[in-house]
């Protein structure tokens, strides 16, 4: 199966090209009634499906996100009751996906698998005794689409006025149209999908709409430094959703012929109130050409009305959607309306209490689980859409109690396997081209590969997702241990990320010590996990690594005389205490010892997201619950509460700190809901 692929064109998108996703097409005629139908579709970019006119695609984004040069997934679909004796077509439309992305950051760009658009189809009918196959061969026929550009992390162009009528029913004339040509396959192993198809979960429609004028939404200096105006705008219309999630607008609009609308759509307006995209993207200024084009997709109308179009191959992450293009009489609340959209994870748990605090913070922290799961858990739905390690290790255990999730989390565990060097090195970013090796990464990060597998055995009992990982642990714990400095400590890579202040007091808990301690517990899971299969003497190194590190950390990184971890701050005390570094009868003194950094920090939150996935059941479980809730609900800066204050109804990439806040939907510090559910609920 799957031995051919075909493409429309011998040319793909790049900045200066743009071309259009093409229309596939294949009629054929069957002379029986079929039994049985089965329809198999394999690209390494996105797809849209459509038997005799009937769109039949399983969900948005089909097949799935991977580097091709790894795998590639292929969908099966039953297509006995759309087939009929006579004339049939199988119809396609082919999107760029991750196989070409145009995106200059993080390497895309210069992927070695950019190629132009190819897919393979293989068709399987029998009935009356009879069978009937079709595979991808040069009888089918293609056409440029109205999509005339998509890529997943800025959004798709469309233009009404190129459709074609009937385009992918069995009575359509393709006489005039291309022939297609033989394509070379990708590299990687073609696999079924078992994730969950990404699915719509809610239709939103607009609170507000207010007509803007004059106002630039992008400059080049956002942190200080000149302000210099790259993007201006006469006049337009700003309508607010009234929530921050992932999905896109749906379009229903009247208009002349060649009207070009366009949407921009980002999570909150500056501070005059005014669309601004500098929330979106505030970085490098050699990437400035592409900014404007982020979150932002365009509809050219044909000579009739729009009716419930979605664009393909894309999504956003938006509250805001500012519309340009539009006639007075045509900005009302039916015009555009939020497709909210995400994996079809199921939830398996739910939370709610006396406080409204919580219970806000609780739905917040689902919101960006789910708006950050499109196959895997992204670090952001706007910016990068990528799957960020160290994010799913400090979520890991909140998102299996949260969703049932285990099929999509170990799909994206493969790529993961893809993606580790021979010397056991794993990238911070997952899937990637080559990105992420020599930044981005660490213990941390990298610890995912051993705490993802652990946590679904945990919650879901499944001995094979342990099997099917043990290598890629074994090989990393033996090349993170030759890391290892003259003292026996581990400092690579990043540390505790977001922590509040950093600017003005640097990174408090030092990297030797968040490193050798996510290490010291990783090695400890392994130990488990080869416990478990059986691999006597992958458990004895890692057991060994484990023993190794907890002594060089007892020995270098703690103070006795007064029980302080390195760096004297809540992240090293908190998981110094949680891992059991400190011996039983030295941890009443290094508890009272956190208390005391606690209230010298004015009861706030200084920790990253390191510290927060173990402060608080530090505290709670040291008898301190009422503390532990008042740092998470209080309302000033940096807290959980400080979030709600904002306006923000996702929980947001770091704990507020002055004014500023890049991005509104981050899940990273979602673990405040195993905490409430497992510590607080006791589940």
């Amino acid at each position: 199966m799957f031995e051919t692929f075909i493409r429309a064109s011998d040319t793909f998108t790049d900045k200066e090209r743009h071309v259009p996703a093409p229309y596939i097409r294949r009629a054929f005629e069957l002379d029986f009634l079929p039994d049985t139908a089965h329809l198999f579709i394999a690209t390494a970019g996105f797809y849209e499906l459509f038997v005799n006119g009937e769109k039949i695609t399983k969900g948005y984004l089909a097949p799935y996100i991977s580097n091709p040069n790894d795998f590639i997934c292929y969908d099966e679909y039953d297509v006995r009751a759309l087939l009929r004796k006579g004339k049939n077509a199988i119809g396609i439309i082919l999107g760029n996906g991750f196989a070409n992305q145009s995106v200059y950051q993080w390497d895309f760009a210069a992927a070695d698998f950019r190629a132009p658009l190819s897919v393979s189809v293989e068709l399987d009918v029998k009935g009356n005794g009879k069978e009937f196959r079709l595979s991808s061969d040069g009888g089918f026929k293609t056409a440029p689409s109205p999509i005339i550009y998509d890529m997943y992390r800025y959004g798709t162009h469309y233009d009404a006025r190129c459709e074609i009528d009937g385009w992918c029913d069995a009575e359509f004339d393709d006489s005039a149209w291309s022939g297609v040509f033989l394509a070379q396959p990708p590299k990687g192993e073609i696999i079924n999908c078992g994730a969950e198809p990404i699915k719509a979960t809610a239709q939103i429609k607009p609170v507000s709409i207010r007509k803007v004028e004059n106002f630039c939404y992008l400059k080049t200096a956002y942190r200080g430094g000149e302000d210099v105006e790259f993007s201006r705008v006469s006049s337009g219309y700003l309508y607010d959703f009234g929530e921050d999630h992932s999905g896109v607008c749906r379009l229903n609009v009247s208009g002349r012929a060649g009207q070009k609308i366009t949407l921009r759509h980002t999570e909150r307006l500056d501070g005059e109130g005014n669309f601004n995209l500098n929330c979106i993207y505030t970085y490098d200024t050699k990437y400035i050409d592409f900014i404007p084009n982020y979150q932002t997709d365009v509809y050219i109308l044909g000579e009739d009305a729009c009716r419930d179009y979605e664009p393909s191959f894309t999504y956003h992450c938006f509250r805001y959607v500012l519309v340009e293009g539009i006639e007075d009489e045509q900005a009302t609340d039916e015009l555009i309306t939020m497709t909210v959209f995400n994996s079809d994870v199921k939830r398996r748990s739910s939370f709610e209490c006396s406080c409204d605090t919580m219970n806000k913070l609780y739905a917040m922290g689902i919101n960006a689980d789910l708006s950050n799961f499109h196959y895997f858990p992204t670090d952001c739905p706007h910016r990068e859409k990528n799957g960020w390690t160290g994010d799913v290790t400090a979520s890991a255990e909140q998102l299996l109690l949260s969703l049932n999730a285990k099929r999509s989390l170990g799909l994206w565990l493969k790529s993961m396997r893809h993606a580790q060097k021979e010397s056991g090195m794993l990238p911070g970013i997952v899937p990637t081209t080559g990105w992420g090796y020599t930044w981005g990464n660490g213990p941390f990060w990298d610890a995912c590969a051993i705490c993802l597998p652990y946590y679904i055995y945990k919650y879901d009992g499944e001995k094979d997702i342990l099997s099917e990982n043990a290598e890629m642990m074994h090989r990393y714990l033996k090349y993170v241990a030759s890391r290892r400095d003259s003292q026996g400590l581990i400092a690579v890579g990043l540390g505790d990320w977001v922590q509040p202040k950093r600017a003005e007091l640097g990174l408090l808990s030092p990297l030797v010590l968040t490193d050798s301690s996510t290490i010291y517990n990783a090695a400890l899971k392994a130990a488990f996990i080869f416990d478990v299969l059986g691999h006597n003497e992958w458990r004895d190194h890692a057991r060994s690594l484990a023993d190794e590190l907890r002594a060089a950390i007892r020995k270098n990184l703690i103070s006795f005389d007064t029980m302080t971890a390195a760096g004297d701050c809540q992240t090293s005390q908190s998981l110094l205490l949680y891992l059991g570094i400190f011996e039983p009868d030295e941890e009443a003194r290094a508890y009272a010892r956190l208390i005391d950094i606690i209230k010298r920090d004015g009861e706030h939150l200084m920790c990253g997201v390191i510290g927060l996935r173990y402060i608080f059941e530090v505290l709670i479980r040291g008898g301190d619950a009422d503390l532990a809730y008042k740092m998470i609900t209080r309302k000033d800066a940096p807290s959980y509460g400080a979030m709600i204050e904002s306006g923000a109804t996702a929980l947001c990439e770091s704990l507020i700190e002055n004014g500023c806040q890049e991005s509104q939907n981050h899940h990273f510090f979602g673990d405040i809901i195993r905490v409430f559910i497992s510590l607080i609920a006791g589940l």
